[in-house]
């Protein structure tokens, strides 16, 4: 069949999962295929995975998602809007397939074609992971062979259940690739654990190997780990020639390459809790030592009204000139629950500390338990006297953010010990580089492909 009879055969087989016999999800412009869910525009970029002689291994698929106004939301938005279950896993096919039919469409068929499985798909799916999306790639002319499945957060999932997923999808001849986000070594023997093709290591790991030749050692030895277990290391994020250098350097298999396209910097807003940060927090000691942080002021500190603390956040947001990272301390994190809930911005993720449950405090309402549309990770201790770690737990679980108990670390404030806090940093270090990816070019640059912004920033940028 022509390309045009292969879209409109995926828009009549996804009606029909959905249950709609109006709506269809893709659409074709220009030759190249873009869709819709619940009013976002979905869009495909590629990248290209290289080995060190600089051969193409591969194309990494990503998405480029837009709010109803044409605003740029992170790629995790989509999944946060998913009504129920169900909807989650057909999103997920819904995306890959479009990332199929764009390579089609552009004959990417040099090397493998890297595909991401969201973690909440592989949760929601109780068996025979890869059986459907077998059947897509067949009607699209491809093979299980040809595909790298991704997953990233696999080491927070159920480690019996992820393995019984992989097995599956080996089963069904697809390879599989997981990341690790961070450069903990704890995290990584859970990776290593599950037996995949391939360890993608992610920025994070880059961007300390170009702070000291020590970490470039350090680097180079993990590689040789994972190597020394019969794994294949791929670097992601190459945006320099330098880090390109450093790929080869620590004998990494492949690498992935955005040296000719500019890095994305971020903007860091700090949210802090009930009272604010004292002068000894260490909210306050990092807005001190990097200036260019943001900060939330709030008009009554002490007469916390969720409207009013979402909107002094919300202001904050969209005085941000780049896309940003939010750091919350115990009511500031339920604070951006509550933004994630009702609004929109081009937040790129989360570091959540110490959430304070207002489910059992006289503060705001219940607590939101909806999926983040960015990445987060929620750190906890085992003591905390607002937060249970059973609740924290569940926080983690509906909100989709990564889980790291500090064990018995109190409020993780400054009665409970703590002042500068560098291990935090490293996680917000880990959070910036996850966002700072070099962006991917879009296959749709029309300008009147999407809808016009209407809104504006309350300063100009």
């Amino acid at each position: 069949m022509s390309f045009a009879q292969l879209v409109a055969h995926f828009n009549q087989k996804f009606q029909r999962a959905d249950g709609s016999e109006v709506r269809k999800p893709f659409a074709l412009e220009e030759g190249v295929v873009v869709a819709g869910f619940y009013g976002m525009r979905l869009e495909s970029a590629f990248e290209t995975f290289l080995d060190p002689e600089g051969r193409v291994i591969g194309h990494q698929a990503q998405l480029h998602a837009y709010g109803p106004h044409g605003k740029s939301v992170s790629p995790w938005a989509p999944y946060a809007v998913a009504l129920d279950e169900d909807s989650i896993v057909d999103l997920d096919r819904l995306i890959r397939t479009l990332h199929v039919l764009n390579a089609t469409a552009l004959g990417l068929i040099a090397g493998s074609l890297f595909l991401e499985v969201h973690p909440w798909h592989i949760a929601r799916v109780p068996r025979d992971h890869g059986a459907v999306f077998e059947g897509i790639l067949r009607d699209c002319g491809w093979s299980p062979r040809q595909i790298v499945l991704e997953i990233a957060e696999a080491a927070t999932q159920d480690p019996a259940h992820m393995a019984r997923a992989i097995h599956s999808f080996y089963a069904r001849g697809f390879s599989v690739a997981l990341h690790q986000r961070g450069i903990s070594d704890r995290e990584l023997e859970r990776l290593v654990a599950l037996d995949p093709d391939i360890i993608q290591l992610g920025r994070q790991h880059l961007l300390a190997a170009e702070t000291s030749a020590d970490h470039g050692r350090e680097l180079a030895q993990r590689v040789q780990w994972i190597q020394n277990r019969a794994v294949r290391v791929f670097l992601q994020g190459v945006a320099t020639e330098h880090q390109a250098q450093i790929a080869r350097w620590v004998n990494a298999d492949g690498y992935q390459d955005s040296a000719l396209r500019p890095v994305e910097e971020t903007t860091v807003i700090l949210v802090p809790g009930y009272g604010d940060s004292g002068p000894g927090h260490w909210q306050t000691l990092w807005g001190q030592a990097h200036p260019a942080y943001q900060r939330v002021r709030q008009q009554d500190w002490y007469q916390p009204q969720v409207a009013a603390w979402v909107d002094a956040l919300d202001r904050e947001i969209r005085r941000a000139c780049r896309p940003i990272i939010l750091v919350g301390h115990s009511l500031g994190c339920i604070t951006i629950a509550e933004w994630a809930a009702q609004r929109w911005a081009d937040v790129r993720g989360a570091l959540l500390v110490a959430p304070a449950d207002t489910d059992q405090q006289p503060f705001f309402n219940s607590v939101p338990l909806r999926p983040f549309p960015f990445p987060s990770i929620l750190v906890a201790s085992a003591n905390d006297p607002y937060l249970e770690l059973e609740r924290a737990k569940q926080f983690a679980q509906h909100w989709g953010s990564r889980l790291v108990n500090l064990g018995l670390a109190g409020h993780i404030n400054v009665d409970s010990g703590f002042g500068p806090w560098p291990e935090g940093e490293a996680l917000l270090r880990e959070l910036r580089a996850g966002a700072q990816r070099p962006p991917a070019v879009s296959l749709s640059n029309s300008a009147s492909a999407r809808p016009r912004v209407s809104e504006e920033r309350d300063v100009l940028c």
